[in-house]
């Protein structure tokens, strides 16, 4: 006997099995220390650019500030698309770059665009702001309420919390959200001052002028240095009543300014606010560095907060809204838990079939591959969250496969006789070939998958990388540690277990389908057809949403102006939401989103008609919905019959790459009040198509706004130029940040306003002229109107667009209902209008198309490696038989259990391809063998089902077995996948066991009776 490694080994068992415990415990320390979060994380690099222009209309703003911003950011490399707002005296753009993009680059090259464009914005526009750190999402959001509390009081124990939270290692920092500051309001009295000869801009500057801190110098009498600093006067309201703004040359009279004007100490003009329950509010929202363990960190972050709530007012409420590490440690535990529940019904299956001597030696392969895998996952940095762990319950079964093909070779061998090093040295290597081969044609299957480059390949790239290399650790187990395992325990057995009325089943269909080959294939082609007709019956979807127990509702008030309004419609939300038992709490942003709590959350801009809720629920408390979407469902109807002065709109999170409403369509044109009427006549098809619900569109209301329309030759003739004029209504109306006041190390802002509250008082604002110094009223040189105007104005991609948007009832099916909407489109007057669909169905199309090409590649790789390990090119096609009719499979089980047909029922489909032909590529090895021996075909094929009936059950049951938690304890987003996996292995049972034997023979026996036609012919 050849001596090779696996002798070695053998031989050397103790250093083996001490190695292979070492490994083991390296692996539990690793899977201790890795990071872990709940779900993996998509890098979508995306910024948002955010210009003001005090006082300009949505229509100048779009104009001359948004359009500019948007070409400039076309230039960039990397560019996908951009969403642009333009609101009164606000312009926000928000893009996105191409997958793959140099982000950093990227970035340095925005700054730098914006910069050479800040001096092509009109005069007095802001500069401009950039944000590009749209991704951070919150791990813990804390909201701090109390009756007796004024926000200043909440701010100041949010401060404590944040500074004893933030010492933390692992931190990364908290904001307070929510916070309503104090300011010193100097309203000026527009009938005082237009008596002087002064302006609300003079005023401003006088202010700012009087409060300066300057270092002024040093003097130095040659012996020392002392520092000179003048101080600024201002250290009480007082103070600034105080100040002197103008002094009469003739009289010698002062005027102050509490002359012409109130100064007090007053809150700011809130335009964001948090409530919780219903309650004021501040929100601390904390954030965990990168690469954590935010499980290790939460369980001191969860000590402190305990420390911390002890030491609080007994009447401050002090509510955890969000914490990251608990949910992440729930869901880390229950698929822990579905793998350790899975590996237990391997293990009894496996005891089952080959015994206790025999099980023992093949499940020590599980925790020592996973083991080995979790160490291979962290220095790979490789998160632990529930896309791996999910891979890990798919690989599960399989892990097994290798090592039960290697003891049924070697136990085999012993009850032949052969001497114990011998039968597991002979044993090992005559499978090692085929099972090398069987594995490395399941890690092709999934090597394209690790290759999808989109925001949907990185969601779910952790799961072909681990699956690839648990399948590789699990050969080398197999090969290594299980014939080392067998020479210590295994024993000589004559009475295997084995099903007998399961394999004669097996063997009789076998025997029917070679005496009757055409009526099988001919089986085959019509179970074929039908299921071309379940797959048409099946719905799609791109991803299942998130099983969270929270939801999120967005609310738009029609007055888009008026927060108050906005605080209406929540207060009616809420109160809808106090009566829904299974609803726990929720937590409000008025004014502006939520910090985002969840990866696949849209990004939300600031705008005073604009709400969003975070509602936690427990589904069991009222026993009314078993699910997030019947909730959903049930809480939308109260809203549309409830709510007439808005909308409020509630959603499930999404999972995987975020699509919206599943419905969405871009209605794009020149004309911003044309796409409005066309967005209304497609709401209206849409409401009117079966499925659909909560159809609506990005339209907004008109309002009405006073309007300064300037007479230019008036203004021109009398020094009046438009800066004059916005500048002075801006500051009268907005107001002015003059410069900060200072009291007890606390900073306030001094602003300026007037106290103008109607047309008249409007008209009768005198404005100054910068060249002349002379005042005329504004009704002089303009006319104040009140119109109709939008209040906001959406493009996308620079084109002006208005979005139709719509939810799916349960049952509804996006790909039907664009198709009706698409005929009926046919009879609409939308001329001068692009229609552009781009919803759930797009991404299913965009994102489907590239797994089938993929897929084709794998089955590429999966031929070369058969025509390598055959040296033939039929035989490899017989093997490959097995991946479409094994996908009929899938298709069928998941219409059977009624599930649709998403993005990871596709990948479960696609996962197949390289599982089923295990089975077949041993099968076949063992045929060749048994016509070796000098048997005809069908009795090598029958002979070799008949040797390998117990491996190829065990291993496909253990394969099956192993995804039953998944199914029915696992998450909504891959119970497709498995059940797409073990309904495709039952149909692969039968194709292996039956017609792949079946073709074999009639193609062998072709190939032999061809060669006998040539032999007789041949002279």
């Amino acid at each position: 006997m050849k001596k090779g490694i696996i002798y070695h080994v053998i031989k050397e068992r103790r250093v083996t099995l001490f190695a292979a415990v070492v490994l083991m415990l390296l692996g539990l320390y690793n899977y201790y220390v890795m990071p872990k979060e709940e779900a993996p994380k998509i890098e979508l690099p995306a910024a948002m650019v955010t210009a003001v222009y005090p006082g300009a209309s949505p229509e100048n703003m779009e104009s001359m500030v948004t359009k500019k911003i948007e070409d400039k950011i076309a230039e960039m490399d990397g560019y996908d698309y951009s969403v642009s707002f333009s609101k009164n005296s606000i312009s926000t753009v928000i893009f996105e770059l191409s997958y793959g993009a140099d982000v950093d680059k990227a970035w340095r090259d925005l700054r730098d665009k914006m910069n050479d464009l800040q001096n092509e914005l009109p005069e007095g526009c802001e500069i401009v702001d950039i944000n590009t750190d749209l991704l951070k999402t919150a791990g813990i959001m804390i909201s701090m309420s109390g009756d007796n509390y004024s926000y200043e009081e909440l701010e100041y124990y949010a401060e404590e919390v944040e500074r004893k939270l933030s010492r933390i290692e692992g931190i990364e920092g908290f904001d307070i959200e929510g916070e309503q500051k104090k300011e010193i309001k100097v309203e000026v009295d527009i009938n005082r001052l237009n008596h002087h000869g002064l302006s609300l801009e003079d005023i401003t500057n006088m202010i700012r002028g009087q409060n300066l801190e300057i270092p002024v110098g040093s003097i130095d009498d040659g012996s020392m240095k002392i520092n000179v600093n003048v101080e600024g006067s201002y250290h009480s309201i007082k103070d600034i009543e105080n100040t002197i703004i103008s002094l009469s040359r003739e009289t010698g009279e002062v005027l102050r300014l509490k002359d012409i004007a109130a100064v007090y100490e007053g809150m700011e003009e809130a335009n964001f606010k948090i409530k919780h329950n219903g309650r004021n509010a501040v929100l601390l929202a904390g954030y965990f560095k990168e690469d954590e363990n935010i499980v290790l960190i939460g369980r001191e972050v969860e000590r402190r907060i305990e420390a911390i709530k002890k030491e609080m007012p007994e009447d401050l409420f002090f509510n955890e809204v969000l914490y990251q590490p608990r949910d992440v440690r729930a869901s880390i535990n229950n698929f822990i838990g579905n793998l350790l529940f899975g590996m237990l019904l391997v293990v009894v299956i496996i005891f089952l079939s080959l015994g206790i001597r025999n099980a023992v030696i093949v499940s020590t392969a599980i925790p020592l591959t996973i083991l080995l895998t979790f160490s291979s996952m962290n220095l790979l940095g490789i998160k632990l969250h529930q896309v791996s762990i999910t891979a890990l319950i798919i690989a599960l079964g399989m892990l097994v496969d290798n090592a039960i093909v290697i003891i049924d070779s070697i136990q085999t061998r012993l009850d032949e006789g052969l001497e114990r090093m011998t039968a597991c040295v002979e044993g090992a290597k005559e499978v090692a070939a085929p099972v090398l081969t069987s594995t490395l044609t399941t890690v092709g299957a999934f090597i394209p998958l690790a290759l999808i480059k989109s925001p949907v390949g990185e969601y779910i790239i952790s799961l072909p990388q681990i699956i690839m290399l648990s399948l590789t650790f699990s050969y080398l187990v197999a090969l290594l540690v299980t014939p080392t395992l067998a020479f210590v325990f295994l024993k000589e057995s004559k009475n295997t277990k084995q099903i007998p009325s399961v394999k004669k089943v097996f063997q009789g269909l076998l025997e029917f389908g070679l005496t009757h080959r055409k009526r099988t294939l001919a089986f085959t082609f019509i179970f074929v057809l039908f299921s071309f007709f379940i797959a048409s019956r099946l719905g799609l979807q791109f991803f299942p949403k998130a099983d969270k127990d929270i939801i999120y509702i967005n609310i738009t008030a029609e007055q888009s102006s008026d927060l108050s309004r906005t605080e209406a419609i929540v207060d009616e939300v809420s109160n809808i939401l106090s009566h829904q038992p299974e609803v726990l709490q929720y937590t409000t942003a008025i004014g502006n989103g939520l910090p985002k709590f969840w990866d696949t959350m849209m990004i939300s801009t600031q705008s005073p008609d604009f709400a969003q809720m975070l509602v936690k629920l427990d589904l069991k408390n009222g026993k009314r919905f078993r699910s997030n979407t019947e909730f959903v469902n049930h809480i939308q109807e109260l809203f549309d019959g409830t709510i007439a002065a808005g909308t409020a709109t509630a959603f499930e999170l999404e999972q995987g790459e975020p699509v919206g409403a599943p419905i969405t369509i871009r209605v794009s044109g020149d004309n911003f009040e044309r796409l409005g009427a066309a967005a209304d006549l497609l709401s209206e098809e849409l409401s009117d198509i079966h499925g659909t619900m909560n159809v609506r569109d990005n339209f907004p209301n008109r309002m009405y706004e006073f309007s300064i329309v300037v007479d230019s030759d008036k203004g021109s003739s009398l020094g009046i130029s438009h800066y004059d004029i916005l500048k002075e209504v801006s500051i009268a109306l907005r107001g002015e940040r003059a410069t900060v006041f200072r009291q007890l190390g606390i900073e306030y802002d001094i602003v300026v306003k007037s106290n103008i509250t109607t047309k008249e008082e409007l008209e009768n604002l005198a404005i100054k002229s910068l060249l002349t110094d002379q005042k005329v009223l504004l009704k002089q040189v303009a006319r104040v109107e009140l119109q109709h105007q939008v209040p906001i104005i959406t493009k996308y991609d620079r084109e002006f667009t208005v979005t139709v948007l719509s939810d799916l009832r349960p049952g509804g099916n996006s790909a039907v209902i664009e198709n009706e909407l698409r005929n009926r489109m046919m009879h609409l007057q939308l001329d001068d209008v692009e229609i552009i669909f781009d919803g759930e169905q797009e991404s299913i199309n965009r994102n489907f198309g590239e797994v089938g090409i993929l897929s084709i590649f794998a089955v590429m790789a999966i031929f070369i490696i058969l025509l390598i390990q055959f040296k033939s090119f039929i035989q490899p096609f017989i093997i490959l038989l097995t991946i479409p009719l094994s996908a009929v499979g899938a298709i069928l089980g998941l219409f059977l259990s009624r599930q649709p047909l998403s993005f990871t029922g596709l990948l479960g489909i696609v996962s197949l391809f390289g599982i089923v032909v295990n089975n077949a590529i041993v099968l076949i090895d063992f045929i060749n063998r048994e016509r070796v021996k000098g048997k005809t075909v069908v009795n090598a094929c029958i002979d070799a089902v008949d040797q390998r009936f117990r491996p190829i059950m065990l291993t496909t049951t253990t394969t099956g077995i192993g995804l039953m938690p998944l199914i029915f304890l696992g998450s909504d987003l891959f119970t497709p996948m498995a059940i797409a996996i073990v309904s495709g292995l039952v149909i692969s049972t039968f194709l292996t066991l039956v017609l792949i034997p079946v073709v074999y023979s009639m193609i062998e026996e072709k190939i032999q009776a061809i060669g006998k036609g040539i032999g007789n012919t041949t002279p």
